[in-house]
């Protein structure tokens, strides 16, 4: 892990300037379109497929149980894939696989679910980023965010270890961005 984690320091200060830079420039009028299966599902995460050639199957598997849900249900998707996080968070947790705030990062890689950077920490307040995210890295803007799996996951782990908190996605790939961003505001 200690080689990873040499490999992923850079690469986050890499992400952060992306990050600033977006939060920096002027919105833009975002072009929406229809979630393409074929995009959707073909993507190489740099980061993942480096650790493991088969990550673009893995994703694929993920986001073809998301894609389908997202067709069905919209609104049903949201709750079974916030709550499939949080439920696993919360096990994670219960387990001590996750002891702090702290595991969240070697957690997050270790699930392949993206490249967690913990932006900022108050007392009622966190912001999360989310790079090469399993649920929507790289896919075109579609109008909405995607990252419910990982949404609920935030949510669980901060409940579990500080207490309740509502946890909301404000930066997506699927709202034109280029990572995916967390608010966690504890009640």
């Amino acid at each position: 892990m200690e080689d990873i984690a040499s490999y992923v320091e850079p690469l986050l200060k890499k992400w952060r300037e992306v990050y600033k830079e977006e939060k920096r420039k002027k919105p833009e009028k975002t072009e929406y379109s229809e979630l393409d299966p074929l995009m959707y599902f073909n993507v190489k995460r740099p980061f993942f497929v480096k650790l493991s050639p088969e990550d673009p199957t893995y994703v694929r598997t993920f986001r073809m149980i998301s894609y389908g849900m997202l067709k069905y249900s919209p609104s049903m998707r949201t709750l079974i894939l916030r709550g499939a996080g949080y439920n696993l968070a919360r096990k994670l947790v219960e387990t001590n696989e996750i002891r702090s705030i702290d595991d969240l990062p070697r957690v997050f890689l270790k699930q392949k679910l993206g490249l967690v950077d913990i932006i900022e920490e108050s007392f009622n307040r966190m912001k999360v980023n989310l790079y090469e995210c399993i649920s929507c890295y790289s896919i075109k803007p579609v109008g909405r965010t995607l990252c419910d799996f990982e949404a609920g996951f935030i949510q669980g782990v901060m409940e579990a270890l500080i207490g309740k908190n509502i946890t909301r996605e404000v930066y997506c790939w699927g709202l034109g961005n280029h990572f995916c961003g967390f608010e966690v505001v504890f009640e």
